[in-house]
């Protein structure tokens, strides 16, 4: 892996190093115990926008993040304050551990966690080796999913869709592809112009976006690849504000191109007045759907175990780009009584996925009393349910807190797990939405709150 690859190299070898570089960038390593990857010199983070830790912790070099676990198998949050960036904390919470699994270098880009030639030509593709960190298969999709069904001009979208590759002829991507231009930034004349510093990070563009009223929740962006701030953006601002931020983006190069083609430009005010006047936000100007699909209105209800048996539902709830999960889970018997019900909050940052496996785990951990009769475990998360049932997850992203679901599944007397729709779930979900508001944990055994009483009568089918 560490070989070199000389200017005279053959296509064969230069192939081969060209693969060894997506796999340095693609592969990420999936945490158990926590004695195989290293602090700062590996890819360990699940974060989308980036793999590695924001700050170089103060600890020697080589270090195991096992040494930042407890032997309960908890992370030592005395440490990480101590140690990290308070932004990567809860990313570091939101992994589980587990000391009778071995760390596992895997490939995040596909559902198995295994490498296909297929998803590595794709990953060579889609991240060019720029450094974006992007961690996830899924999240590449989802996000030009996003960028392409935003309320833009198609320009727009085009626009920072090129943005996000890299792909406008800012100075330095001019210089790398041949040409003889300066380097230096005509509108500030300090630095050189990058993309990034063209559209973010100039003291002149800057002048710009200080005028945007929702500015302040990013002021502190450090430059980085116009992807990560992107996404970063998209992160800490509503949806408006995120189209409003791509407009001013492609005002602002707009402005460039009239400046290095010496036209008459505006200044920040003028700039932002255009945008508003001649690109205000479409959703001002259409009308809602009124027609609405009655059969999807209707109200479901939960679905009864099999006779004689019990279920739990089970329920996950987080706001985008900020760190909380709240989990919820119910325990009820085919009648419908209540068993057992309970909200347990975690302070961390994770897939959607890992919290749903953390709802189900929490509700295994609370089993009630009655839990010797057969139950069944009922989720709407359908990927953890597939994963579950097939067993096939050796190596995905979230198969350690699997790892020990199924163990709890196999020493209990659970059936099954089922997955159901978000309508037969409401319970489980209304208690994940009030673990995430209040940021409390609480386990109801003997008494139940009112509000909690009514709300399950009304759920009977």
């Amino acid at each position: 892996m560490e070989a070199s690859c000389p200017p005279g190299a053959s296509c064969v070898w230069k192939g081969i190093c060209w693969g060894r570089k997506i796999l340095q960038e693609g592969a990420r390593w999936r945490i158990g115990n926590g004695r195989e990857a290293r602090v700062w010199e590996d890819k360990w983070i699940p974060r989308p926008s980036g793999t590695i830790l924001l700050k170089k912790p103060e600890l020697e070099p080589q270090t195991k993040l096992h040494e930042l676990i407890n032997s309960d198998g908890q992370w030592q949050i005395d440490k990480l304050q101590k140690h990290f960036h308070e932004e990567d904390i809860p990313w570091v919470q939101g992994i589980p551990i587990d000391l009778y699994v071995e760390d596992t270098l895997t490939w995040p880009y596909t559902p198995n966690g295994q490498y296909m030639v297929k998803s590595g030509y794709r990953i060579g593709r889609e991240i060019n080796l720029h450094p974006t960190r992007s961690s996830n298969m899924e999240d590449i999709h989802k996000w030009w999913k996003m960028l392409w069904s935003m309320s833009l001009p198609p320009r727009m979208k085009l626009f920072g869709w090129r943005v996000c590759h890299n792909w406008l002829p800012a100075k330095i991507n001019l210089a790398h592809r041949g040409m003889d231009v300066n380097l230096n930034c005509d509108l500030c004349g300090h630095q050189a112009e990058t993309l990034t510093h063209a559209l973010w990070g100039c003291a002149k563009v800057k002048t710009i976006w200080k005028l945007v009223p929702w500015y302040h929740k990013c002021a502190h962006f450090k430059n980085g690849s116009m992807f990560d701030i992107m996404v970063t953006l998209k992160d800490h601002l509503h949806k408006s504000e995120f189209e409003e931020a791509i407009k001013i983006m492609w005002a602002i190069w707009e402005n460039r191109n009239k400046y290095w083609n010496k036209l008459p430009v505006m200044n920040g005010i003028q700039l932002l007045d255009w945008i508003s006047t001649a690109y205000p936000d479409s959703r001002n100007n259409k009308e809602q759907p009124m027609n609405i699909d009655m059969k999807h209105q209707q109200l479901k209800k939960w679905i009864r175990p099999p006779t004689g048996n019990i279920s739990v539902n089970c329920d996950a709830a987080m706001n985008n780009g900020t760190a909380g999960v709240g989990t919820g889970f119910i325990w009820r018997d085919y009648e419908g009584n209540l068993l057992l019900a309970g909200m347990v909050y975690h302070q961390s940052c994770c897939s959607v996925e890992m919290a749903e496996a953390w709802a189900i785990l929490e509700a295994l951990k609370y089993q009630p009393h009655t839990a010797n009769m057969a139950f069944e475990i009922q989720s709407d998360c359908k990927k953890i349910v597939d994963e579950i049932q097939h067993r096939d997850n050796k190596l995905s992203a979230v198969s350690t807190i699997l790892h020990q679901i199924q163990d709890r599944m196999n020493s209990s007397n659970c059936t099954n797990i089922v997955h159901v729709h978000r309508n037969n779930n409401e319970c489980a979900h209304m208690l994940a939405r009030k673990c995430l508001a209040t940021k409390e944990t609480h386990i109801f055994t003997h008494s139940f709150p009112r509000w909690l009483a009514i709300f399950c009568k009304a759920d009977l089918p």
